[in-house]
């Protein structure tokens, strides 16, 4: 049913928990997962002189190989092949964009995830997310 399942992380307890659900998912249908980061520079403190821009950024694109390696280490461990993607741009526009070009099925994520813990269903990003892609989006 699925062949090809995105998994977009922030490295949150959510997402992690989605990681697992979508590896699970991929490891019964035969699927590839996708990890996906999104280094999202306007959440960068711009107050830093502009030479620190370009240090932030690789700093955040170290913390997305971080996670998505996590996720595909998960799919390591049952036997799931696994894609690792680290885009800049603002989460919801990159994980659109990645489904309308690829040929995801399904897109597993997290309700919330560290940018707002606190939401009482579903964080701006999934909402957003929901919203905008043309494939089912599960939330854990």
């Amino acid at each position: 049913m699925y062949t090809a399942i995105l998994v977009p992380t922030d490295g949150s307890k959510a997402a992690r928990r989605a990681a697992e659900h979508a590896v699970a998912l991929a490891a019964e249908h035969g699927a590839t997962v996708h990890a996906l980061y999104a280094v999202d520079m306007g959440a960068v403190d711009f107050v830093a002189v502009p030479s620190d821009i370009g240090e932030s950024g690789g700093r955040m694109r170290a913390k997305g190989e971080k996670f998505v390696g996590e996720v595909a280490e998960l799919a390591e461990s049952a036997g799931v092949d696994c894609l690792t993607v680290v885009k800049k741009g603002s989460p919801e526009d990159v994980i659109a964009r990645y489904v309308a070009e690829g040929s995801i099925d399904l897109v597993v994520m997290g309700k919330r995830g560290r940018g707002d813990p606190d939401k009482p269903l579903f964080g701006s990003t999934t909402k957003r997310v929901i919203g905008r892609v043309d494939v089912p989006v599960q939330t854990l």
